[in-house]
């Protein structure tokens, strides 16, 4: 692999397409895809922009036939690029991993490729309390925050975790076994998770994701101390506009 003038730019882009992304095992084409409502304006106004600043131009645009939408980069010129990069082609749900060079580079670095991965795999999680000792307020609305990241693969989960402890993180990891059902082998779950307020919010300031879907899920939770669940990304900015109140999500009996 030759010399990588901007390893940030790069990093995250190589987190990304850890998280959302393939490349085709004939080396033909590469696809980076999520959500057509919550990760719309995060392909449209950063991911695409960063991929055309480092790969090729591209345009987001709806995948029917997978339901998702988000990027996709021709050539094998450019596909040749990711490789060199130290990405996967194929299948990867397994064997996803963080390139060596990635590992061994400054903490600049590392927090980037944290920030594309979280941007696109990751997520944010209130939940309620319900220890015997938790007060009728915590009890009620989903007031504890997680950040959460999943991936079958057992190396990609144990690499980030030893970044994030690197950086000064503390994050518990744990696997859940699905084993078989209806004939099909259900690979197992990797979950990354990160539980302490002090923690969750110096990710948030020092990782700074750009994914909205995020981003309102946090601030609303800042704001009020609770994020309802099930909310749209259109639902988490009307209540942070004070359009909507979120204690109106609740039913009352």
């Amino acid at each position: 692999m030759g010399e990588i003038q901007d390893k940030k730019i790069v990093a995250e882009l190589c987190g990304a397409i850890i998280g959302d992304g393939w490349i085709q095992s004939n080396e033909k084409s590469c696809f980076i895809a999520g959500d057509p409502i919550e990760d719309k304006e995060y392909y449209d106004l950063y991911l695409s922009k960063l991929i055309s600043k480092t790969i090729k131009k591209v345009e987001t645009k709806e995948f029917p036939y997978w339901k998702v939408y988000g990027v996709s980069i021709h050539g094998k010129e450019n596909i040749q690029k990711l490789l060199n990069f130290g990405l996967p082609k194929g299948n990867k749900a397994l064997t996803a991993k963080i390139p060596s060079w990635i590992k061994n580079s400054n903490e600049e670095v590392k927090r980037s490729f944290i920030r594309g991965l979280f941007d696109t795999d990751g997520s944010i999680s209130c939940q309620k309390d319900y220890t015997k000792y938790a007060d009728r307020f915590n009890s009620y609305y989903h007031t504890k925050i997680r950040i959460r990241l999943t991936s079958i693969s057992h190396l990609l989960i144990n690499e980030t975790s030893k970044i994030l402890k690197e950086l000064n993180y503390r994050c518990v990891t744990r696997t859940i076994k699905r084993g078989y059902s209806n004939r099909r082998n259900n690979h197992d779950v990797n979950i990354l998770e990160i539980n302490r307020i002090p923690n969750i919010k110096r990710f948030m300031e020092e990782i700074s994701p750009e994914n909205l879907k995020h981003i309102t899920r946090y601030d609303v939770w800042k704001r009020f101390g609770f994020c309802p669940p099930h909310t749209t990304i259109s639902q988490r900015k009307d209540i942070l506009k004070n359009k909507l109140n979120p204690y109106n999500l609740y039913k009352r009996g």
